[in-house]
């Protein structure tokens, strides 16, 4: 039996704004689909991915090609994600804000799971869709998966505030026989069908960047609401679960493995024994979750180096200290200064001729 597919139901507000500005009439098309346009306003919704995918085939044979799934990312507002849409445009950087919905990309949809990593000096930005088990068929269609894909450009776009294009774009499927102008425009950078993945290639100097809409304090809030969201939603992933209990106890020092399995309701081996299957350990889990919220916290001017030290758990500064200089090679006063001083915003970019 196949697993219900799903996506959020934001999606509906780019695609009720791309059917609009193609002529199409929302209301009878997603009715068409079976797709309630009330859900939008659940901000937990979800809608049919199967049905999603046939709303998309329809309108594309519409408005013809394949028109669509560029209006659609065209139309996108990181909004329609919610508090990951406003987690990602307070990041620091492009390449943190891509990061962020590949950890979080189970808040989106059950569909795929998405990687962001360097290579060389490109970025990375990697959709890896699932498949039903029945027939072994993707769950997203071609044309969500361009879609998906001329989003996160548009995303990317949107975020440094001018228009940056990826180096390539990589695809699963064959070219389609018709000319698609309106795709070749919009990405504006070789396209490569047939691929081993489907994936935006970025170059990774630029995704590094400062972006305009860095904001760290309002970052971490809406990083918090999402892992409360994830330890709800998603209770066989570990991870979610034990970072949101370290983060309700690092103010008062670390919480020891021990400690975190007797709030789980777990054995430590059964602790242990779990996060080894998901591939990693309580001791990583720790560490990522202090290094992403100094990171977080180093950025905010009226926060003192040892505040920040007490707050991710370290009984003293100076084991702080040797934390910090083994995750950034540097002393917090110098990495803080670098931030402060620096004029790297995204100004480099320019608009394209």
């Amino acid at each position: 039996m196949n697993a219900y597919y799903s996506t959020l139901s934001g999606w509906i507000i780019p695609v009720t704004r791309a059917m609009k500005s193609l002529d199409l009439d929302p209301v009878k098309t997603l009715e068409m689909f079976d797709i309630d346009p009330a859900e939008v306003n659940d901000p937990e919704g979800r809608i049919c991915v199967e049905s999603l995918g046939d709303l998309f085939t329809f309108c594309n044979k519409r408005v013809g090609n394949r028109q669509f799934n560029i209006e659609v990312a065209r139309s996108f507002h990181p909004s329609a994600l919610h508090a990951l849409g406003y987690a990602v445009q307070s990041a620091f950087s492009l390449q943190e804000a891509l990061e962020r919905v590949s950890q979080y990309k189970r808040v989106v949809s059950n569909c795929s799971n998405m990687d962001t990593y360097e290579s060389g000096d490109e970025l990375i930005v990697e959709l890896v869709v699932y498949r039903y088990t029945d027939s072994g068929r993707l769950v997203l269609s071609p044309d969500l998966i361009e879609s998906f894909l001329a989003t996160l450009v548009q995303l990317s776009r949107d975020l440094v505030g001018g228009d940056i294009d990826p180096i390539k774009i990589q695809c699963t499927f064959e070219r389609s026989s018709d000319d698609c102008p309106v795709v070749s425009e919009f990405f504006n950078c070789p396209i490569e069908y047939g691929c081993e993945r489907n994936a935006v290639v970025l170059d990774l100097e630029q995704a590094k960047e400062r972006a305009f809409g860095n904001n760290p304090a309002i970052n971490q809030l809406h990083i918090e609401i999402l892992n409360k969201f994830m330890s709800r939603v998603d209770k066989t992933n570990l991870t979610y679960l034990i970072e949101s209990k370290i983060l309700e106890e690092l103010p008062m020092g670390a919480p020891s493995q021990a400690d975190v399995a007797k709030q789980l309701g777990l054995s430590l081996r059964n602790l242990q024994r779990k996060l080894s299957e998901q591939g990693t350990c309580y001791k990583e889990i720790l560490d990522n979750t202090r290094k992403r919220l100094t990171l977080s916290y180093i950025k905010q001017p009226h926060m003192s180096i040892s505040e920040i030290g007490y707050l991710v758990g370290f009984s003293n500064v100076a084991n702080f200290n040797r934390a910090f200089r083994r995750w950034e090679g540097c002393a917090p006063g110098e990495y803080r200064h670098n931030y402060l001083s620096t004029n790297s915003m995204v100004e480099h970019i320019h608009p394209r001729a």
